[in-house]
């Protein structure tokens, strides 16, 4: 039986190191007066188990579907139990969230933290919310973790809030 051995050979043209040598400009620097873009901060005020308001700003948490506020995973409150959970875990600290985009009601769709916790890992890892991967895959391992462990709803069954919705 003959072995076939397949031999690739990749020429670097000189001009790649001619690209990889050569200085660039310098980017300029932000002006030291500018603000920050898509970041809030401050006290929150709790809406549900994955939105919230600080300073008038209504914001959802980016990568995360919680269970809604009437919504119930077998014979459980699994959507007032979110927004417990998730007002247990700012517990009257600021919050400071990075702007990710806006959603179709014009909220702010945000990587939130408090106390240095990410609040979206949190609530999906604790069970009170689901990854929202049409959105994101941020979350999906503290989603299979929650799973794994019978976390919050996990342990009682419930159908996706993005379902629920649907079909309220």
């Amino acid at each position: 039986m003959a072995a076939v051995v397949s031999v690739a050979v990749i020429l670097k043209p000189d001009w790649v190191d001619a690209a990889l040598t050569t200085d660039l400009p310098p980017l300029p620097a932000p002006a030291a007066d500018a603000p920050a873009t898509g970041d809030i901060s401050g006290p929150a005020r709790i809406v549900d188990g994955d939105g919230l308001e600080i300073g008038g700003q209504r914001i959802r948490l980016h990568g995360v579907d919680a269970f809604e506020t009437r919504q119930m995973c077998g014979g459980h409150a699994c959507g007032r139990a979110s927004a417990d959970a998730l007002r247990t875990l700012v517990g009257g600290r600021s919050v400071d969230c990075a702007e990710m985009d806006r959603d179709r009601y014009g909220r702010i769709v945000a990587v939130c933290h408090a106390g240095g916790q990410d609040l979206g890992a949190a609530q999906v890892r604790r069970g009170h919310a689901v990854a929202y991967t049409r959105y994101s895959q941020r979350y999906v391992l503290e989603e299979r973790a929650a799973r794994r462990d019978n976390a919050g709803a996990w342990a009682y069954g419930f159908t996706p809030p993005e379902d629920w919705r649907r079909a309220s």
